[in-house]
């Protein structure tokens, strides 16, 4: 039995634990579908049936292997929100206790589709944790707010009411209604908001008169931070943090339930880590636009597996690194790879180099994704 089949076992075992209601054949084929979008680095499911058949992943035809896949993404039988709450729900109790953060954003599928992602901001990777699929150009059946209050009730399902979470958002989600949500379930907020929005600070007379945030810093390395009223419609008392950074096109204006400082432009930057994620999704990396699936719920099922494979390619990028081993696939005075290619070529090499005892580094065990300690699955990037 050669190294990736060997892979293929024990991903399985963990694949069972994880998705426990899924029918045991449904559970060996997401197993499946999920190392051979890893080792392949596409979600086109003909290039996965060609990775797994040119590796002995399995020794069936490709075209027996394709057809398999196919038909997991077309089961209709397949609850993708139901087992995917139960994958999350196992992999956030490793965070509870501690301060979380999550990203909210839209990405657009080819012209199909929209996707609204949620994702959990872990070192520097964002890592999806709830996400609905919409149409782009028809007429959404459930609202925008609807979707995104969706979302956050299932993290918070899994974290508990007393986590202490903190969602960020761009300018094009940022609103009143998007903070209300955030009140209902006792988050925090960070939100970037475009310049045309009014306010008036507070000073020792009262309130100034109405004025847009634009106001607040005009050029570069003008910075102002304290408590404001926004919002002249419909008034919300915040936190407005306003820094305009030399080098940087415009200036940004957050607001916060939180004390107004830099620290919250700190913070705030690190939304910018989504867009990442979302180019290794697409042609630089999986190529989720080449994988020709229109049909919203087979996106759907197709996403659960490449979710899935980010959780896992983010730790072996992390474990790469870890064990000292990224100059041997990136160049040392730059950083040309992504996560996603670092991770990918590093469990290639562990395929490769799994049985040699010269590289200590290099074994199974540091590929698969989830440890269990004590009952509970552990989920860590250690660069």
């Amino acid at each position: 039995m050669n190294t990736a089949m060997i892979l293929r076992k024990h991903w399985s075992q963990q694949v069972k634990a994880l998705f426990p209601t899924l029918h045991g054949h449904q559970q060996n084929t997401l197993a499946f579908l999920v190392q051979g979008i890893v080792m392949s680095g596409s979600t086109v499911l003909q290039r996965i049936a060609e990775t797994l058949g040119t590796e002995e992943v399995s020794l069936a035809k490709m075209p027996s292997i394709e057809r398999r896949l196919a038909r997991f993404v077309a089961n209709p039988r397949i609850d993708v929100e139901e087992i995917w709450e139960q994958f999350v729900r196992q992999l956030l109790t490793f965070w509870k206790g501690k301060p979380m953060s999550f990203i909210l954003d839209c990405t657009p599928f080819r012209s199909d589709a929209t996707i609204v992602y949620l994702g959990l901001l872990v070192h520097s990777r964002v890592l999806p944790v709830a996400w609905a699929v919409m149409p782009a150009q028809e007429k959404w059946e459930e609202g925008q707010w609807s979707i995104v209050a969706r979302l956050l009730d299932l993290v918070q399902r899994c974290v508990g009411p007393e986590a202490d979470c903190t969602l960020l958002a761009d300018r094009g989600l940022s609103g009143l209604a998007l903070v209300k949500l955030c009140q209902d379930r006792g988050w925090h907020y960070l939100l970037r908001i475009s310049h045309e929005h009014t306010f008036r600070r507070q000073t020792r007379q009262g309130w100034s008169t109405w004025s847009p945030v634009s106001s607040l810093v005009q050029q570069p390395g003008q910075h102002w931070y304290g408590p404001a009223m926004l919002w002249q419609e419909s008034s919300l008392q915040t936190q407005i943090s306003a820094c305009w950074t030399p080098g940087h096109e415009e200036g940004w204006v957050l607001i916060s339930d939180r004390p107004a400082s830099k620290a919250r432009q700190n913070e705030c930057a690190k939304r910018m880590r989504v867009e990442a994620t979302f180019q290794d999704t697409k042609s630089r990396g999986w190529d989720l636009e080449a994988s020709l699936i229109t049909e919203k719920e087979r996106l759907h099922r197709l996403l659960l597996g490449l979710f899935v494979a980010i959780w896992w390619v983010s730790h072996l990028a992390a474990s790469c690194i870890h064990h000292g081993q990224r100059t041997r696939f990136d160049r040392a005075d730059r950083r040309d790879k992504s996560m996603f290619r670092l991770g990918r070529l590093w469990l290639l090499f562990i395929l490769k180099h799994a049985r040699d005892s010269s590289w200590g580094g290099a074994n199974l065990t540091h590929s698969l994704p989830f440890r269990k300690r004590h009952q509970q699955w552990i989920f860590s990037l250690r660069f």
